[in-house]
């Protein structure tokens, strides 16, 4: 279930007798093919259904418009260096050949989500067909993985590259093909220059995987590191360098389209090291972190186990992941810029190294003391998944008492004493008064009731551990904690599946999911699009003519829904000389009377939500579906303005 470079004997017998016709095999796997199937489908479905409803970040929105004004002059705005020139000559082939829509600016990174989720399959040759079938379902699954292909994320490519060069170079040591070599050189030059601003990190990562890996061999001479050897010093370096040098030019001046040429290599690197010292605003320390432990915590949970085994019995594949997700944490301390999505840096080696031990216990031999029957451990694991989500639902109930406690109610040490104090009635009818701290008063059988619940959801979190003793007892501890690991593994993939699934449909435009704590784009911003074009066919009878002057910045999600308008001038401020048909201005800022009259609407675009607002008794509602007593309140909003003869009336009032 390790490489095969860990072991010498597999390498040889390999040269002996040529390579495994795995072609060959493929047919004949029915069944692991049809679930592969099942795989490509869900993946697909999970990252393209709806994928056009929410609008573009600003993040998002600039990279699109670097592009589609690349390839089309009638979008209004200057020239845009992209951040990602990777993601410009695949914004710029889709923009060529489909209209420029939220959806065509997803779905180059969401295609590439459904290849990440399916890219372990590579891996079959080395870890067997078991392993990377579990690592792909897991990957399918993944929140942060889906959210990331669903936003636009570039750092998609950089996993995937992270994923394919580890192999193209293993191949290369095992069959000595130049081709191979020549690949994976290309691929980690376009990972650490063309990708994304941090592609260079990922790329530092797994080098130190590998050193990690290295330095925990036990004896020099070990065949790893002679297998090493011998790659590097049969590495093909100039026709390696040849073709990176050719990525680089075609990649890099977009495909000879960008009249800056190579200089927005430049602006990545330069916004890679920006990342270190500015922070986005509202997003908190360790982001990825809080990201990967917020939408994957069965990951994380197992993840840790799997390091510590690892560390203990793993290969040298196994230790070379640990050193990846080690840096991965280093990161996601350091890299203060880093967004959601690079949340990955952990969860993709630690998902790697859970999926080994899953596929580990469903094929681990029989005990040889205990008789374990087939369904005994997948039984024990149902169970134990009912049994948590009872617990989960326990402390919902619990989260909704506690949420509808009374607002004055700020002290919860207070509450935990006098709730401690004595047993208080369940009985709704009673109507005696408790306080709890200074002149805050709670009804008794509302405590009564906190009581009862914390009873239950202690009890039932007591009989997993008493559920776990009594299998033990018949079948061995081996089996008992294969059933209670894999349940409570499934019950952490639910619950981020939850979680992933209310980010990427439901909660888009709220703040207050982590997700988007950095300020998400409301709808407003399809209105504003869909508003002037109503406008526009009014006053010109075409559905994009109308005239419009817009004092917002010229790279963001507003300058995203203005795309369509080519008759649109972008200003810094408004004054007598404006009469245009349509005048977007942001609320709250100073500007002179304009030289007609107009009818305004306000737009909130970006919602905004301090998450220090968020009070004790909110973290276990929070927690579960993003919620909050305290609503989110409006960040960036803009007046649009309608000329008093487009909109069809004859006197305007001063309002």
């Amino acid at each position: 279930m390790t490489l095969a470079i860990d072991d010498a004997a597999a390498l040889s017998a390999e040269s002996k007798h040529g390579p495994r016709d795995d072609a060959a095999a493929w047919p004949r796997v029915t069944l692991e093919m049809a679930l592969y199937a099942a795989l490509i489908a869900l993946a697909l479905a999970l990252r393209l259904a709806d994928l056009g409803s929410a609008p573009l970040d600003n993040a998002e929105a600039r990279e699109a418009l670097s592009a589609l004004r690349a390839v089309n002059n009638n979008v209004p705005g200057d020239v845009l260096v992209s951040h990602s020139p990777l993601t410009f000559v695949l914004h710029a082939i889709g923009f060529t050949f489909f209209p420029a829509s939220d959806l065509a600016a997803r779905l180059p990174v969401a295609l590439g989500g459904v290849l990440l989720a399916l890219s372990p399959a590579l891996w079959r040759r080395y870890l067997g067909p078991l392993p990377p079938l579990i690592i792909s379902c897991l990957l399918v699954v993944s929140p942060v993985g889906g959210l990331a292909s669903r936003t636009g994320s570039p750092v998609i490519w950089t996993m995937l590259l992270a994923v394919t060069g580890p192999w193209l170079v293993l191949r290369f040591i095992e069959t000595q093909a130049r081709g191979y070599a020549v690949a994976a050189m290309a691929g980690c030059v376009v990972m650490a220059l063309l990708v994304e601003p941090a592609g260079l990190l990922t790329l530092i990562a797994l080098v130190f995987g590998l050193g990690f890996a290295w330095l925990l061999e036990e004896g020099v001479e070990s065949e790893v590191t002679d297998a090493l050897q011998a790659a590097w010093r049969g590495w093909p370096w100039a026709d390696g360098a040849l073709a990176a040098g050719a990525v680089i030019l075609v990649i890099g001046t977009g495909l000879f389209s960008l009249p800056y040429g190579l200089t927005g290599i430049g602006e990545t690197l330069a916004a890679g090291v920006e990342g270190f010292v500015t922070r986005p605003g509202g997003v908190p320390v360790a982001y990825p972190l809080w990201v990967a432990l917020r939408y994957e915590p069965g990951i994380a949970l197992f993840g840790l186990i799997a390091c510590y085994r690892a560390l203990r019995e793993g290969g040298f594949f196994e230790r070379a992941l640990v050193g990846w997700a080690l840096m991965g944490l280093v990161w996601s301390l350091a890299y203060i810029g880093a967004g959601a999505a690079y949340a990955l840096w952990l969860v993709l080696p630690l998902t790697v190294l859970v999926g080994l031990m899953v596929a580990r216990w469903l094929t681990a031999q029989d005990d040889v003391v205990w008789h374990v029957p087939g369904w005994g451990v997948p039984l024990h694991a149902v169970v134990t998944v009912a049994l948590w989500l009872a617990v989960g639902i326990s402390l919902l109930l619990l989260a909704k008492l506690l949420y509808e406690l009374p607002d004055g109610l700020t002290d919860r040490e207070a509450l935990i004493r006098k709730l401690l104090e004595d047993v208080y009635t369940r009985n709704t009818a009673s109507t005696s008064m408790v306080e709890v701290q200074s002149d805050v008063f709670v009804v008794d059988h509302v405590l009564g009731n906190i009581q009862l619940r914390t009873l239950i959801t202690m009890l039932v979190t007591l009989l997993n551990g008493v559920l776990y003793f009594l299998v033990g007892s018949m079948w061995g501890a081996r089996a008992s904690w294969r059933g209670l690991a894999l349940g409570t593994l499934v019950f952490g993939l639910l619950f981020g599946f939850g979680a992933g699934w209310r980010g990427a449909y439901l909660n888009w435009d709220d703040p207050r999911e982590l997700w988007y704590t950095a300020g998400p784009v409301s709808n407003d911003a399809h209105e504003l699009h869909d508003t002037l074009r109503e406008m526009s066919l009014r006053a010109t009878g075409e559905p994009h003519l109308i005239d419009i002057v817009a004092w917002v910045p010229e790279n963001g999600a507003l300058a995203w829904a203005l795309r369509d308008f080519p008759n649109t001038t972008f200003v810094s401020g408004t004054g007598a000389e404006i009469n245009a048909a349509a005048v977007i201005v942001p609320v709250g800022g100073t500007r002179q009377r304009m030289g007609a009259d107009y009818v305004g609407k306000e737009l909130s675009i970006s919602p905004a939500w301090d998450i220090s607002a968020l009070s004790w008794r909110d973290e276990l509602l929070w927690f579960y579906r993003a919620a909050s007593k305290a609503n989110p309140t409006p960040g960036e909003q803009v007046m649009l303005w309608i000329r008093k003869d487009v909109y069809g009336v004859e006197q305007v009032t001063e309002n």
